[in-house]
């Protein structure tokens, strides 16, 4: 029966890779064959803890697009809903909003009366009641069981069902993040939670910034004490091999410099001169250039028009672009410069912006005075350039001749 449900899951990982016209190589059937034992742990009887795994190599290597076939393989092999996958950008964003929630509900929930625990000054307090009966002794603090904080109480709700939690594209750059993640991994192992990570980072080397990496330490022991550490190195890019031949963000372009007739290859029409347009993410309004319903101009659309300068050229966040490549499935933008042209925070909201629909499979097209390669080989060296390097290499580009059709993974 094992055996059944290995051969289950390769069979149906394989399948998806040539329906997206490719083989797994040597090192991905590798990966492949360990990723379909950890289905097998999680699917059969278990009397000790499954380890799960954590996935690091280079970029374009097939890490994500693996672990992605992997839990749709799984998912029947599993009850309903007991896997989770999520990306990084949209885990910590998800988080955060759970935390703010839980802390407005508490700052807006009933408050003492005055003479009762609130502020008496200026006040005439009241009578006070008559004194109650005597408390029962308390409990000895080993028979307590502890109440979980706004924190660890949003991560719990987030972890509940959950057999499987697939994190993608690991990494971190920030301390809060990093102090957040531990906490998750802390509450997610205690449940029994098994994680399945991608990176392209090895876990030491998650939060690198000498000064502040002891931040993450207590988060990469983790790791490290619950998951397998698998290196995925092979030796080919795929993303150098051109687009997938599909849609998503592997259907997207760079086009130098975005003529009317360019755009019109591929069934754009450009806003008129001057045109603008709102969007809005919770509180706050950005202007762009437009934002489309069939071809209507309106708030919410499936087509989003932005200037390179509107997009990361001011203060916009991760939380922008989630909700944005969840409501726009196609994004034009304009003038992109190369990012060493820019300031550090313009390059890394860019390189952000790539990371996000590339997760939410947007199409993305690219206008630019800037040939594609140009614009990759002057990176700069920004956390997670390399990154974007890579991806940008499934944007056809019409001048250096025809789309490839041949597919590759993505990860």
């Amino acid at each position: 029966m094992t055996n059944r449900r290995l051969d289950r899951v390769r069979r149906a990982v394989e399948a998806a890779a040539a329906r997206e016209g490719f083989a797994l190589d040597a090192d991905q059937s590798a990966l492949l064959d360990r990723l379909a034992r950890l289905g097998d742990e999680l699917a059969g009887a278990r009397r000790r803890p499954v380890r799960g795994l954590y996935v690091w190599g280079p970029a374009g290597r097939g890490k994500s697009w693996l672990a992605g076939a992997f839990v749709a393989a799984l998912a029947s092999e599993l009850p309903e809903g007991s896997i989770r996958r999520v990306h990084v950008y949209a885990l910590f964003r998800e988080l955060h909003a759970a935390i703010h929630a839980r802390r407005v509900s508490a700052l807006t929930g009933p408050r003492p009366a005055v003479g009762q625990g609130g502020p008496t000054r200026g006040w005439r307090t009241r009578t006070a009641p008559p004194a109650p009966d005597p408390a029962p002794p308390a409990a000895p603090e080993d028979e307590l069981e502890p109440r979980p904080g706004t924190v660890d109480a949003a991560i719990d709700d987030l972890l509940r069902g959950t057999t499987l939690l697939s994190l993608d594209e690991l990494h971190l750059h920030d301390t809060g993040d990093a102090t957040l993640l531990t906490r998750l991994l802390r509450r997610a192992f205690a449940s029994g939670v098994v994680v399945l990570a991608t990176s392209n980072d090895e876990p030491g080397t998650l939060l690198p910034n000498p000064l502040w990496h002891h931040v993450a330490e207590p988060g990469i022991a983790l790791l490290r004490a619950h998951l397998d550490v698998v290196e995925l190195a092979g030796p080919t890019d795929y993303r150098t091999l051109g687009g997938r031949g599909r849609g998503g963000f592997a259907a997207g372009a760079w086009l130098r410099p975005g003529t009317t007739a360019q755009l019109a290859d591929r069934g754009l029409v450009a806003p008129a001169r001057g045109s603008r347009a709102v969007v809005r993410t919770g509180t706050r309004s950005f202007e762009v250039t437009a934002a489309r319903v069939d071809g209507e101009d309106r708030d919410g659309g499936s087509e989003l028009w932005v200037t390179f300068d509107d997009l990361a050229g001011r203060p916009t966040s991760t939380l922008e672009y989630l909700d944005w490549a969840a409501r726009f499935r196609r994004w034009v933008v304009a003038d992109v410069p190369l990012l060493t042209d820019v300031d550090r925070e313009a390059q890394q909201r860019f390189i952000a912006v790539v990371d996000v629909l590339v997760d939410a499979d947007v199409e993305l097209v690219v206008t630019s005075h800037h040939a594609r390669d140009a614009f990759r080989t002057t990176m700069p060296d920004r956390p997670d350039a390399f990154r974007t390097a890579s991806r940008l290499q499934l944007l056809a580009e019409p001048a250096d001749g025809p789309r490839p059709s041949a597919g590759t993974p993505r990860g």
